[in-house]
């Protein structure tokens, strides 16, 4: 793994940056998750495109709270992402979406995990999700295989891999800056293409806990809202990529069931962190794994969901 380094191993700093645009209704929660752990030399900024409600004012509402406070119009979520991150001064960075949230020990495993493993310069926490209404609905709790690999190859797409979460995403200042940060270019897809540019000097480390969750919101999201565009823009980042075997992608378009067997079935050599109860500490292991995110047991219970729901 490349070693990036830091200004300070005795109390690294986290930045985490926010872009919003008119939405009130549950910005406020986005907010707390975030300045309710900060520490001393930690640092929130706050980035608002101009938005039409109460989105800048409830965000004002929170004082000195919020580090660095911008307000003005600008070209879309990724372009205030980039904007806010101009300000970060924090040795390890993140940002979360205006609907989404922290959890409350985020700050203190993400800044423990980088302090004790300084060969780890980019980690992720189990996927997990909210409702519409704030209530917590799923974790996945099976500890997956990140092959670097597969991530610079573009395989954890839709249909291959699954989306990594991005809202559980931490890495260290170097590698941001090292790979220049957002592409503009994408402007539904630049997470998905930082990814990969990532994978191509660090790997993936999952830490086995959940760091943040993704709030569900069907049709809203921009993602969900323009499915279309956002596949013609993963499209062309993976299009000078290697392609996935033709076994695993003819599964992966078989359907939920034969993708979700085919992620269960291909495995992967990768680090991953998790925290020893006897020895009560965060460890390293490095194991063959399977790089799905789900055991037989929850994907057969979920599949069994769906069948109800069609009765």
């Amino acid at each position: 793994m490349n070693t990036l380094p830091t200004t300070d191993s005795t109390r690294l700093g986290i930045s985490v940056v926010t872009s919003a645009w008119n939405i009130e209704r549950l910005v406020g929660e986005t907010i707390r998750s975030v300045v309710s752990q900060k520490q001393p030399g930690d640092q929130y900024v706050f980035v608002d495109g101009a938005s039409a409600d109460r989105t800048a004012e409830i965000a004002r509402g929170f004082g000195d709270q919020i580090d660095v406070m911008i307000s003005e119009p600008d070209d879309g979520q990724y372009h205030g992402i980039m904007k806010g991150f101009d300000h970060a001064t924090g040795d390890i960075q993140g940002w979360l979406n205006a609907d989404d949230i922290l959890m409350p020990w985020t700050f203190s495993v993400v800044r423990e995990v980088f302090d004790r493993f300084p060969d780890v310069d980019w980690i992720t926490g189990s996927p997990s999700f909210l409702s519409d209404q704030g209530q917590l609905t799923r974790v996945y709790s099976k500890l997956p295989a990140y092959p670097r690999q597969f991530i610079a190859n573009g395989w954890f797409s839709k249909t291959l891999g699954g989306y990594l979460q991005q809202e559980s995403m931490f890495w260290r200042r170097g590698l941001w800056d090292k790979v220049g940060g957002l592409d503009l270019k994408y402007a539904l897809a630049g997470d998905f293409d930082l990814w990969t540019k990532f994978a191509r000097h660090a790997d993936l480390v999952p830490v086995d806990v959940p760091l943040a969750a993704f709030r569900e919101r069907p049709g809203e999201q921009r993602s969900s809202a323009s499915e279309d565009r956002y596949q013609q823009e993963v499209k062309q980042i993976c299009a000078d990529k290697p392609r996935a075997t033709a076994a695993w992608r003819f599964l992966a378009n078989r359907g939920t069931v034969a993708r979700s067997f085919a992620r269960l079935m291909i495995r992967g050599s990768s680090p991953a962190i998790v925290y020893n109860r006897r020895t009560r500490d965060w460890q390293m292991t490095t194991a063959r794994r399977s790089i799905s995110r789900q055991s037989l047991g929850t994907l057969i219970e979920e599949w069994r969901l769906d069948r109800l729901g069609e009765e």
